[in-house]
Order: structure tokens, then C-alpha cells, then sequence
């Protein structure tokens, strides 16, 4: 998995995985153990997710089937390299844990799935599970009140309905489901930036902005945090932490772009004056009259 969506991705999807592998996958397992990602044998690769499944089968003597290894990757593109590295995973963990796994691709991408489930040259020899997010129905997640499954259900399939009405319902259900502000804030970003792999980002922008969300930063509490730490250590380390947080919280990514202007800033007035200016701004546009 690869680009600006891994991080995000990574983190939902992590945390929903047991659902997945019940929901989408069918499997009733009984105990899911995480296994080391990273596989070292000539060369290091690192897998997205890799478990000890010990499945539940209830006419057996002991109740569960024979464990087994299931390797998971997540790709947001159609890229030709994707057989070849979902065999050589294949090969390096028969050789690490001596067993083939059960391996599944998830495609959480925009365009039309057209990849092979399967490596061209071995055919049928060799074959992995292809499962395609656009094809999951989006209501599979979207009401099961965990947040994490929430924000996955905008890369789902809305089965006709209109795009504006399945965000501001995706929208509804996170403010249902989480009441603390900073998180709730971190999950809207989420589904904003997952919304541009169904083309909805100008939709899932325009909706966020009518979310009922007045979040001043400089009054979290980890952002007093920051400035307490930031007196004992020195005041002016303490406001970047606390201004970093601020920009993290409000803006993402294009707010903690503006951490390199700011960190050369020495007077602790002028960035006092930053520090309200998260607080005042209504656009990230707002924080590039930055004192000088």
C-alpha cells in the first residue's frame, strides 16, 4: 500500500479488521492473532496485515478448525506489479512460518477494478481473493456505530443514492458515535480524504463545513498540556507544540505545512499572536498573514 491514503487507511482499516475478516470474509474465528508484518529474507518487505486465524467449526470435537495464516494488503490502484507482490509474500511467508497463507487484496480504489487474482504466468497454480470495496454495501458499516467502520463505509457502495445524502448520513453517524471533539474532528478529516478515491471530496468538503463542530484548539486539553510541558522545558518549545497540535487538529496536513515558517519565529509574543490566529481562522488561507 502506497501513497497519501496509506496512513489513514492503514489505521481504520487495522482497527476494524476483525469485522472485516467476520463481515466480508465470512470467517467465524474463534482467536486472531497478529504475526511480524515485516518479512527479512534477501530483502526486507513489510506486509499491511498478517494473522494467526483459528476459525470456529462446531462439528469438530474441539470446536475450531486447523489454524492458518491470513495475509491482507490494501491498494488504491490498479497497478500490474500487484501478482508478483502478492506471490513474493506468498513466498516469503511459507519460508518464515513453513504454511502457504490465505491471502485477500482489498481495492479501495477509484477507477474500475481490472488487476488479476491470480500471478499471469502460474495461472491457476497460484491465486489470491480479490475483494472490492465499491462492491460492499456502504449500510454493511456505516450504522454499526464504531467510527472507524464509518469513515471506511464512504468507500463502499452508496446503491444508487446520492452522494450529498450518504456523506451528510456518514457525517450524522460519527457525531452519533464519538462526542469528544478532537476525535471526532481527526474522523471527519478521515472521510474527507478517503471521499477523494470516489471522487466526493468537493461533496465531503462542503458537508463538513456544515457540521454543527466549533472546536477551539488552544482550549484542548492536550494543547494546555503542551504548554505546561513547554514552561518547564522552555516556553518558546512549548508554544510550537502546542501551535503544531493547533494546525494538526484544525488543518491536517496543509496546516502543519506552515510548522517550517513558524518554527523559525523566536519571539514568544509573535507566536502568541499564531496561537490566536488558529483559534480566529476560519480557512487554513487565514494563518498566511503569519507575524513576521
Amino acid at each position: 500500500m502506497s501513497g497519501k491514503y496509506d496512513k489513514i487507511l492503514k489505521e481504520t482499516l487495522g482497527k476494524s479488521i476483525r469485522v472485516f475478516i467476520r463481515k466480508i470474509l465470512g470467517i467465524d474465528a474463534v482467536k486472531i492473532t497478529p504475526l511480524n508484518c515485516k518479512m527479512q529474507i534477501t530483502n526486507e518487505r513489510e506486509a499491511d496485515f498478517m494473522f494467526r486465524i483459528e476459525e470456529r467449526d462446531d462439528s469438530s470435537a474441539t470446536g475450531k478448525k486447523p489454524p492458518y495464516i491470513m495475509h491482507i494488503e490494501i491498494h488504491a490502484n490498479n497497478s500490474p506489479k500487484i501478482p508478483r507482490r502478492m506471490l513474493m509474500y506468498w513466498l516469503f511467508t511459507d519460508e518464515i512460518y513453513d504454511e502457504h497463507p490465505k491471502q485477500y487484496l482489498f481495492y479501495v480504489g477509484k477507477e474500475p477494478l481490472t488487476m488479476p487474482d491470480y500471478y499471469p504466468d502460474l495461472g491457476d497454480a497460484y491465486k489470491y481473493t480479490i475483494i472490492d470495496f465499491s462492491a460492499i454495501d456502504c449500510e454493511t458499516f456505516v450504522n454499526s456505530g464504531a467510527p472507524e467502520e464509518i469513515v471506511v463505509s464512504v468507500l463502499c457502495n452508496f446503491k444508487g443514492k446520492d452522494g450529498t445524502i450518504v456523506i451528510e448520513h456518514i457525517f450524522k453517524k460519527l457525531k452519533e458515535a464519538v462526542t469528544d471533539a478532537l476525535q471526532l474532528s481527526k474522523y471527519i478529516r478521515q472521510v474527507e480524504v478517503l471521499s477523494q478515491l470516489r471522487g466526493l471530496e468537493e461533496i465531503a468538503a462542503k458537508e463538513a463545513k456544515k457540521m454543527p463542530l466549533i472546536f477551539d484548539a488552544t482550549k484542548d486539553r492536550l494543547f494546555k498540556q503542551g504548554l505546561t510541558e513547554g514552561e518547564l522545558k522552555g516556553r518558546r518549545r512549548g508554544l510550537l507544540e502546542g501551535i503544531q497540535l493547533g494546525l494538526d487538529i484544525k488543518y491536517g496536513d496543509r496546516g502543519l505545512a506552515l510548522m517550517d515558517k513558524i518554527s523559525a519565529i523566536d519571539d514568544l509574543n509573535k507566536l502568541e499572536r499564531v496561537k490566536e490566529l488558529i483559534r480566529t481562522s476560519v480557512t487554513v488561507e487565514d494563518m498566511e498573514n503569519l507575524p513576521d
